[in-house]
Parts: structure tokens; C-alpha cells; sequence
């Protein structure tokens, strides 16, 4: 997962707005002299330590290259490298697509840094222009959700929570934000797939954007082609009751067979705590444990799916303790937690002896606190790793009813 370089200077070219691609725009507005004196000093010493992203040198035109070093508008940084929309795929598992009637100009890529962790892929961005107004669009899959991936370092007149519909079964949280100033008007809509950890963003700049809808475009460029096993059921609960939606958690139930098993669980995240279904489609006779579970919470009073535990087996069964699920196997060390403010069942940790990829290698992260702002790399070695796994398998399984 050719435009000329005029578009880049209109649409992503704000006065501290360090973004660059192939593109044509409105003429940006300029950021405040704060925010001009902020990415000054931010501003790297040396181009190979910088973060910036720097135009393609096939397209460089001295006129536009003059104009940038006297704005100071860009700085330098690794190239875009144009793609297809097959290859950005590759790159974003739940991708965007251009919303219909747009008029596409490039799929890019850009690498990531070499100060990056490795886990996150290529920052892939798409431009389009739709009904006068020129947009990018950007995702990035493998990084946290406070990363900035816009580049739109302005500042922002008017900032508002919102909600996507058609994202995240139409329950997105994403957050909307306009700057205001003589030269005109930029709008950015940011959101983050939980789920799956992609951060999105769309943008777009004018004299005027009084009365336009940003939120719609982005609603839009959702594409339910591109979830990952888009043609697979969410769970083995929704192929086998043929629906996907239950009245309550006792419709839930109602739909299991004989042999399968749900138990009731308190999960922890966020200073919070969730009542949540688990619901499973093999259960072990000899200790009602299961190694597999498909969770749902309570939205608006109807269960939702919130996403699959999986353990190894009846030697790797699904284990609780504190509001955490315990779940892996030999190989591999996790936990999960309830993101209450994204409705969803998240990874907390993740540790891997690198075995089942081909690598040995201890890897993963571990974090202190049910949240996604206390990200710390694993760099222990077998020693650690063992321990965790002794650790975790001292935990009390789940138990589940089953269904006589």
C-alpha cells in the first residue's frame, strides 16, 4: 500500500505549512508569524536529519525553488515517489478512494525515516481535484494516533470534534479544523482507525471555503472494497445467524449452537470499564476455556462487534485478570485492552520471539497504562520474554458457557 510542480505551490505551499507533492491548488494562506517562527526553529540543521518531505528532483523548476527558499515554505526531506492506486493499496490496508466525479492526479509515497521504529509503512497521499477546489489526501498505516501526518503546521482558527459516517461502521471519531487569515482559508479533517492504527487526514485550501463541507468529502472517499477480507464475514457469529446486526445481548446468544459458549466480561482502558460479550465457536470440554472469541460491547443499546482474541489451542487458552485479556502462545505475548474512547478492543502489548516471521528477534511493545500514550519498546531478551509468557500463563482462563 505527470502533475506539473504549479499544483503543489497553490494547494500544500502555507507559510509554515511543511507539505509537498505533485499538485495545483488555490493559493494557500499564509500561518501566523508565530507558527513562521515555530517551523523556523524547528527547522533542522543539517537536510539528512530532517523529517520534511522535499519535491521530486525530476520536477524541479528554478522559478518555483526561488519562490520556496524566499517564502520558506518547504524544507528538504526525503522524495515522493509516484505509485498506483494498487500499489497504495498494498501500502494501507483500509485505504481512501478519490470520492466520485474527482478528477485524480497522482498516488504518491513517501518512506518513512530512518529514526522510525520500522513498524509503520510508506505515508501515502493521494491528489485530487473536485468541483473547483484542488485536495490531498493522506494514510499512514503502523503509527500512534498522535502522530501529525498532514504537515499543515498552521494555526488553526476553529477546531471541532466529529464523526465520520461510513467510517468505522459509521462511528468514527475524527476531528475537523479551519485556519483563518488574509490570504484565505485551509481546511484539514483528521481521523485514526483504531482497529488497525491508520491515520488519515484530508486538506484543502481557497480564498474562500464558507459553507464547504469537508466532512462530506471525506465521508465519501470511503471504500468498504478495500477493508481488509472485505468479502469474509466480521465473525463466525455473522455468517452463521446470516446478519450482522442483534437487538441485545441475549440475541446474541440466542444465535449460538451447541458446542459453542459466550461469557460476560469487564474489560479496563482509559479509566474506564466496559461490559463486554465474548463469544466463541469452540469450547474446551475439559475446562470450558476457548482459544478463540469474537467480542461485542453495547453501542447505543444494541451490541456491536468490536473485534477477535485468539490464544493457540487448548494448551494457549484466553486468559483475564484486571480488565486485560490475556492472549498468544509461545511465540508471542499479548494483551488487550477496551479503548472506550474508540469503542474497541485494542492491543495493550505485543511481544514476539520473531520465530513464526523467520527472524528471531525479541521485539514488541509494552505499555504501562491502558492507553496509547505509554508506548515503550520491548528490549529485553529471552530471559524477559520467558517471563512474561510465565507470567501471563499463570492468569485465570475465561470460562464460558456452553451451549447444551
Amino acid at each position: 500500500m505527470k502533475s506539473s510542480l504549479k499544483r503543489i505551490f497553490g494547494m500544500l505551499l502555507l507559510t509554515a505549512f511543511v507539505l509537498t507533492a505533485c499538485g495545483k491548488a488555490p493559493e494557500a494562506p499564509a500561518a501566523e508569524p508565530a507558527a513562521q517562527e515555530e517551523a523556523k526553529e524547528e527547522a533542522p540543521a543539517k537536510p539528512e536529519e530532517t523529517k520534511e518531505e522535499a519535491k521530486p528532483a525530476e520536477a524541479e523548476e528554478p522559478k518555483e525553488a526561488e519562490e520556496t527558499e524566499e517564502m520558506g515554505k518547504m524544507g528538504m526531506a526525503n522524495p515522493w515517489v509516484k505509485i498506483t492506486e494498487e500499489e497504495a493499496k498494498e501500502y494501507c490496508p483500509r485505504l481512501f478512494k478519490a470520492p466520485e466525479g474527482a478528477n485524480v492526479h497522482d498516488w504518491m509515497k513517501l518512506e518513512g525515516s530512518e529514526e522510525n521504529s520500522g513498524f509503520e509503512d510508506p505515508l501515502v497521499q493521494l491528489d485530487f481535484e473536485l468541483d473547483g477546489l484542488e485536495f490531498f489526501a493522506r494514510a499512514q498505516s503502523g503509527i500512534s494516533d498522535t502522530e501529525d501526518i498532514s504537515g499543515m503546521y498552521l494555526t488553526w482558527t476553529d477546531e471541532e470534534d466529529a464523526t465520520l459516517a461510513n467510517w468505522g461502521e459509521g462511528r468514527m471519531p475524527a476531528k475537523f479544523h479551519r485556519s483563518i487569515n488574509d490570504s484565505g482559508m485551509a481546511d484539514l479533517m483528521t481521523w485514526y482507525d483504531i482497529e488497525i492504527g491508520i491515520s488519515y487526514c484530508l486538506g484543502v485550501t481557497s480564498d474562500d471555503l464558507d459553507g464547504f463541507d469537508i466532512q462530506a468529502v471525506a465521508e465519501a472517499m470511503y471504500d468498504p472494497a478495500n477493508e481488509p477480507m472485505a468479502d469474509e464475514p466480521l465473525n463466525f457469529l455473522t455468517e452463521q445467524a446470516g446478519r450482522e446486526e442483534f437487538k441485545d445481548f441475549d440475541d446474541v446468544i440466542s444465535c449460538l449452537e451447541k458446542g459453542q459458549g459466550y461469557a460476560m466480561l469487564k474489560l479496563t482502558g482509559n479509566d474506564k470499564e466496559t461490559e463486554v460479550l465474548a463469544v466463541s465457536d469452540l469450547v474446551f470440554e475439559a475446562d470450558q476455556s476457548s482459544d478463540r472469541a469474537s467480542l461485542y460491547m453495547l453501542q447505543d443499546g444494541k451490541p456491536v462487534y468490536i473485534g477477535d482474541v485468539n490464544g493457540n489451542g487448548s494448551a494457549y487458552p484466553l486468559r483475564i485478570a484486571d480488565g486485560i485479556i490475556y492472549a498468544g502462545d509461545n511465540h508471542n505475548y499479548m494483551t488487550h485492552f477496551m479503548a472506550s474512547a474508540y469503542q474497541g478492543i485494542m492491543v495493550k502489548d505485543y511481544v514476539s520471539d520473531g520465530i513464526d516471521y523467520g527472524d528471531p528477534e525479541y521485539t514488541g511493545t509494552l505499555r504501562e497504562v491502558n492507553d496509547f500514550d505509554h508506548d515503550q519498546e520491548f528490549t529485553g531478551g529471552e530471559k524477559e520474554f520467558e517471563q512474561l509468557i510465565s507470567e501471563r500463563d499463570k492468569k485465570p482462563a475465561i470460562k464460558f458457557t456452553v451451549i447444551k
